[in-house]
């Protein structure tokens, strides 16, 4: 059985933003925050197990893929490479954040999505639902990263942001909205999940990895983004960036 490992925390990918922006000049970080959680637009039914529009559709799957399954590139040349020649800010900050989400989602995959699975692999065996104990650790420390900065990016641009759609026309924006009001609202519960959070041993996702993930991350994103960006250099071939030689 396939379980989704392969996704970033929300505030794993508004770490990475905040850092990406003091690097990035020109970019409006309520568009590009929004951009960096607009791949995880979907409206779920009932038991968060299909989505409206489907995740594969948002993520760019590629199942035969070779790191996971979001051709992020193919986002690239389709929504960012026609911006390149006369760069709206707007767009480009939302369409730039979204594109560094699915790259991000990839180098989640391989960096801690896959060795937790293979680490864990008898207990995902035994508990198809194993994943949603997996994921207590990965969502704890997002609410304790928000608890200790109190000036980070999603109290400070996200949590009153307006949804919008970046001008790509496979959003919904009744999603949109829902996906927006969702994160803002999931991430200011305080109480009972901050502690449980902080009582957590988190054997599965430490401290120390979520920090390593989100600097390496960020350094590798840039990489890229001077590659394909600044440098204006060829984005053919490869279905993901992390194939290219940066």
């Amino acid at each position: 059985m396939a379980y989704n490992t392969g996704m970033a925390s929300w505030v794993v990918h508004f770490r990475i933003a905040e850092t990406l922006l003091e690097r990035i000049p020109g970019l409006e970080p309520e568009k590009f925050a929004l951009g960096n959680v607009a791949p995880d637009s979907g409206k779920p039914d009932a038991r968060w197990e299909n989505f409206t529009p489907p995740t594969q559709l948002t993520h760019f799957q590629d199942p035969d893929g070779p790191h996971r399954d979001c051709a992020d590139l193919e986002f690239f040349r389709r929504y960012l490479l026609p911006l390149r020649p006369a760069p709206d800010p707007g767009p480009v900050s939302f369409r730039l954040g979204y594109f560094f989400h699915l790259v991000t989602d990839n180098l989640w995959s391989v960096m801690i999505g896959r060795p937790t699975q293979e680490k864990f692999a008898a207990q995902f065996a035994a508990d198809q639902d194993f994943i949603w104990e997996v994921k207590k650790d990965w969502y704890g420390l997002d609410f304790i990263h928000l608890h200790e900065h109190a000036d980070c990016i999603f109290w400070r641009v996200f949590r009153d942001a307006r949804p919008e759609s970046g001008g790509l026309d496979f959003l919904v924006p009744e999603s949109l909205a829902w996906s927006v009001a969702h994160i803002q609202e999931y991430y200011q519960r305080t109480g009972g999940e901050l502690q449980k959070a902080y009582n957590r041993p988190c054997i599965y996702l430490s401290q120390a990895e979520a920090d390593r993930f989100v600097e390496e991350s960020a350094e590798r994103l840039f990489r890229i983004y001077r590659y394909l960006w600044a440098d204006r250099s060829a984005a053919e071939g490869p279905a993901s960036a992390l194939d290219l030689p940066v």
